[in-house]
């Protein structure tokens, strides 16, 4: 009986899995485990890390070209604008205009544009059209505009955007004749008058594409890299594959870019899965397109997930070393089990720790912390040196004007014409010198209305001598105002804003302005109505919301309607400002209201 009993307990015993195999079998499945998870993880963090890299300088390259691209541009506006404002242009196409022979013949603005452009490396056409036909005049080039008259270009698909500018530039992808058709980027803008701002003319600037390959041949996105720039007009105006040249962009590509934000997508194009970066100027309204192959921009993880597996096999290996060296350690007696599990804490977690933790973990935290130290002086030099910097752009932009130059030159002007006899010339320039004086003088911001009413005088004195009768003005000022303080120059740009645009357009026999200064309550009112073309209810709501000050608001007095208003609301605070409303002269009415009593503390 004891034997049987005995007899099965050994075969019972010899069915046991031994405590080495289990310990050797139990935390091999829990490394491998561990292992396996984080081989993952690191992958995957990896993988993301080099990805956000990769599309980080793929979006600032596509940045840096699209600024290369504004710099290019921008450049040859600012020729285009010295040689549209040059006194020989304006005064050549302002004869034109008005039906007069100019005294410059073609070969002198020929002469002219050739020796503005001479200094830039590349070909590029200038070509001036007059509003009349046979009006044009161009500089020397190879390139050649196919429009040579006003009446060609009024049907073309980019005429209505020159309009719409009102002066500035308008770039777009064309076609010119240069032995044959071939494409070009073009500039066109519309020349006003420097003084009326009537137009003169269309203005057009011809850049061959060499000088945009020349740009992005710069930037090495990758192997199977392709660059797009898009007009406007959503035409492909330069391309790495020259065939898309010419050719509209893919509207479902540009309506994931619609609200011209930078970024990167993914994107599938004949089966190949790409990256679309994309980077929008709001100067020239180009857009640049950059595709990147998706096996190129992360090349890098087949390295990262190689090194990462080796890394997790041999990790594994030296792990499985372990659990058999300390599950073999476990099977010895019970005795030496305290013992040897003190020897493995003792002798393998602490050693460890001072040789890998505080020596490795000193000498990073001390170049990290250097490195900080040094950053904090960069920053600081850097913002020393740009405040520095703006500093002498402040001080060379005040030492280009110097207001008491120009009050002497214009009072040697006075004195000359007076000593001649010529008194109306005299009391012109008189006139201007007192204007400008008024303008420009850094005194109180404060005048009294008197003040004010004699510098609106001189104005409209210069605009008399320049409209003659044409020009009406019915002035009546409250006597019980004339000492009550207000802003300076309040009244002039309104009479200069009513004469500018809203009786210049019209065709009126006679231009009537009506001026009125008066209290109303504890409100000082000034108004100004005309009998000119007006504005519809949506114009003038538009007229008086604040925006950025436009070289067409400073070509006159520098504030339009809208930035008076919005100096009005700062100063004297909500509840002031200007109201526009229809006048029953039948032009505009803007009413003026400020507070009768103000102090300026």
């Amino acid at each position: 009986m004891y034997g049987r009993i005995s007899f099965h307990a050994g075969d019972d015993m010899s069915k046991k899995i031994s405590i080495l195999v289990q310990l050797i079998i139990g935390f091999s499945l829990i490394i491998f485990t561990i292992v396996a998870f984080t081989i993952f993880l690191s992958y995957r963090s990896s993988s993301q890390a080099v990805l956000n890299r990769s599309n980080q300088y793929i979006l600032e390259s596509v940045k840096q070209l699209q600024g290369k691209m504004d710099a290019i541009l921008q450049d040859n506006d600012k020729l285009s604008s010295t040689i549209m404002f040059s006194p020989l242009i304006q005064e050549t196409l302002g004869d034109l205009a008005e039906s007069r022979t100019p005294h410059t013949d073609a070969m002198d603005i020929t002469r002219y544009i050739d020796q503005q452009t001479r200094s830039i490396n590349y070909d590029i056409q200038f070509k001036l059209l007059g509003l009349s036909d046979n009006q044009v005049y161009t500089n020397s080039s190879s390139l050649k505009v196919i429009w040579d008259s006003e009446r060609e270009i009024r049907s073309a698909y980019w005429f209505p955007a020159i309009a719409q500018n009102n002066g500035r530039m308008v770039w777009f992808g064309a076609d010119v004749w240069q032995n044959g058709t071939i494409p070009v980027v073009m500039g066109a803008r519309q020349i006003n008058n420097w003084n009326a701002l009537n137009r003169l003319g269309t203005l057009f600037l011809v850049l061959p594409v060499e000088v945009i390959h020349n740009a992005v041949s710069q930037f090495h996105l990758g192997k199977n890299e392709k660059i797009q720039i898009v007009d406007s007009f959503n035409t492909i105006v330069y391309s790495t594959d020259p065939n898309e040249i010419g050719l509209y962009m893919d509207d479902r590509l540009l309506n994931q870019f619609s609200n011209h934000k930078a970024r990167i997508i993914p994107h599938t194009i004949n089966s190949r899965n790409m990256y679309v970066s994309y980077a929008y100027s709001p100067y020239s309204e180009w857009s640049v397109f950059a595709y990147i192959d998706s096996k190129e921009a992360v090349k890098d993880l087949n390295g990262i997930r190689r090194n990462i597996i080796l890394i997790g096999l041999l990790g594994m290996a030296a792990a499985l070393l372990f659990t058999f060296f300390f599950s073999w350690t476990l099977s010895k007696p019970l005795r030496n089990l305290a013992t040897k599990l003190s020897n493995v804490e003792r002798g393998t977690t602490l050693p460890f720790v001072k040789t890998t933790m505080n020596k490795e973990m000193a000498i990073l935290y001390s170049s990290y912390n250097s490195m900080l130290q040094n950053l904090d002086h960069t920053i600081a030099d850097l913002s020393s040196k740009q405040i520095t910097e703006k500093q002498a752009q402040i001080v060379a932009l005040k030492a280009q004007f110097r207001p008491h130059f120009l009050y002497n030159t214009l009072n040697t002007i006075y004195w000359s014409l007076a000593n001649k006899r010529m008194r109306e010339e005299s009391q012109m320039v008189l006139a201007l010198s007192d204007l400008l004086r008024y303008s420009i003088d850094r005194g109180s911001e404060f005048v009294t209305v008197e003040e004010d009413l004699q510098q609106l005088e001189r104005f409209i004195y210069l605009q008399k001598l320049r409209y003659e009768d044409k020009l009406q003005v019915d002035l009546h000022v409250n006597p019980e105002v004339m000492n009550r303080q207000l802003m300076k120059l309040t009244l002039q740009p309104l009479v200069e804003n009513a004469i500018t645009h809203g009786l210049e357009p019209t065709l009126r026999e006679v231009w009537l302005i009506r001026i009125r200064a008066y209290s109303e309550g504890t409100s000082l009112v000034l108004t100004v109505e005309d009998n000119g073309e007006g504005m519809s209810e949506a114009r003038m709501a538009e007229a008086l919301i604040s925006g950025e000050v436009t070289p067409e608001k400073l070509l006159h007095t520098g504030i339009g309607l809208s930035n008076l208003n919005h100096r009005i609301e700062l100063i004297y605070g909500h509840g002031f400002g200007l109201h526009l409303s229809t006048s029953d002269l039948g032009g505009l009415l803007v009413k003026v209201t400020v507070p009768l009593q103000f102090d300026q503390g």
